[in-house]
């Protein structure tokens, strides 16, 4: 009954069941048309600049469009839309279009009795952004590119495409650094390599719970999505946590779907509070996708000799630097010294806290082996002692922590 794609038409309900529906429908009716915002060729840098003020600093192209959406409506009231439109490079009649889709969407829905009568129950949710973010990736998904941060540029990974750029136009094309693991993305542009065009960044837990379907791998603690394309490894009973939620999650829309009437906000009251939970608390590390069995690795690496610290050919350097800027921060540094007998060793250092590796036969050797030390001890399989004297083994989720800076905030609410 939905006049739209079928993937829109899926963010519609879902916007519906978990009471955000406002801005998802604005997002999909804005998908649905022409985009609003305007390029004009001489005015690029101003156009650009002025769409980026809608973003907020959100990394969300359908954020900014929710956003310019409601400010032309408040500016419409006020007597001065085109004046709004002008000054922000907004296209006035593809706004009206997005109007006109609105009502009818929202006609659709209620007739469908996916709605409730009072509209405040419907959008109840709606100023939870990470919910509202979940929405666009359950739509939006299999359209999926991983955020890779090097040592001196980013880019940007699909299953099909490999390496694809970010529109012009994207808010995201404008950030030296994205947070989030990951970007959804509704469509893809190929002129000489493939653009992605509108895109929202999402976290773990987004992806994991409002993704596609997920399959367990060999090891425990390890899920996988798309066919393994996606792997994100966490502790087992974490792991379990988010299979079980995800399962339960899944049948309780699915019952909805089946008897629009029931009231799943009721029937399914803390399985629904503990989704907003998870997916608003994930700080978009992208923690599970690198916490590897390390240790296992690093023996396999040293005894073969070759460059790898992960089955994907990932080298350690690279990992490392990945993890800390998708936690927020700076680079790792690296000092090596020349050592007496020729050999070279490295020391790297993030945080105030210093790893050194074991001497190598060359400087690019010993930096591998330093940043191999860190990682082993970021996934708690190092087999030292920071502290002689303490013999409590290390906690998975407190070495996260302490990198991530976040340790007595979780110490205050596991009390």
């Amino acid at each position: 009954m939905l006049p739209v794609d079928p993937k829109l038409g899926k963010m519609l309900v879902m916007g519906a069941l978990f009471r955000c529906f406002d801005p998802i429908l604005t997002v999909v009716s804005g998908l649905s048309v022409r985009d609003p915002f305007l390029l004009p060729q001489d005015k690029k840098d101003q156009a650009g600049t002025a769409k980026s003020r809608f973003s907020a600093k959100d990394y969300s192209d359908h954020m900014a469009l929710v956003r310019a959406y409601e400010g032309w409506k408040d500016a419409e009231r006020e007597g001065s839309a085109y004046e709004y439109c002008w000054r922000n490079f907004l296209s006035a009649q593809t706004l009206q279009a997005i109007h006109s889709l609105r009502k009818q969407f929202n006609f659709i829905l209620k007739d469908a009795g996916l709605l409730d009568a009072d509209t405040k129950n419907n959008n109840c949710l709606s100023h939870n952004q990470s919910l509202v973010r979940a929405i666009i990736c359950s739509g939006l998904f299999p359209g999926i590119a991983s955020v890779v941060h090097r040592e001196t540029s980013m880019s940007f990974k699909t299953m099909d495409d490999g390496q694809v750029h970010l529109y012009a136009n994207s808010v995201n094309a404008r950030y030296q650094i994205i947070p989030y693991p990951w970007l959804v993305f509704g469509e893809k542009v190929k002129v000489n390599t493939v653009f992605i065009r509108d895109s929202t960044g999402v976290s773990d837990s987004i992806l994991i719970l409002f993704g596609g379907s997920l399959s367990r791998g060999i090891a425990a603690g390890h899920l996988k999505m798309l066919g393994g394309y996606i792997d994100f490894f966490m502790d087992p009973s974490l792991e379990e946590c988010y299979w079980n939620l995800k399962e339960e999650l899944d049948k309780l829309l699915q019952t909805k779907l089946q008897d629009p009437k029931l009231d799943i906000h009721k029937e399914g009251k803390y399985l629904m509070l503990a989704v907003q939970e998870l997916v608003s608390s994930d700080q978009c590390e992208g923690r599970f996708v690198f916490g590897r069995e390390s240790k296992k690795l690093r023996e396999t690496s040293e005894a073969s000799g070759n460059n790898s610290f992960t089955k994907d050919g990932t080298n350690p350097k690279s990992l490392l630097q990945t993890l800390l800027m998708r936690a927020g921060h700076s680079p790792p540094k690296y000092k090596t010294k020349h050592l007496k007998t020729n050999e070279f060793r490295a020391l790297v250092e993030f945080k105030g806290m210093q790893f050194v590796g074991k001497p190598k036969k060359n400087k690019q050797l010993a930096e591998r082996d330093a940043a191999i030390e860190a990682l082993a001890w970021l996934t708690h399989t190092s087999d030292k002692n920071q502290n002689e004297d303490d013999n409590t083994p290390l906690d998975v989720t407190d070495n996260m922590l302490k990198l991530l800076g976040k340790r007595n905030r979780s110490k205050r609410k596991s009390g």
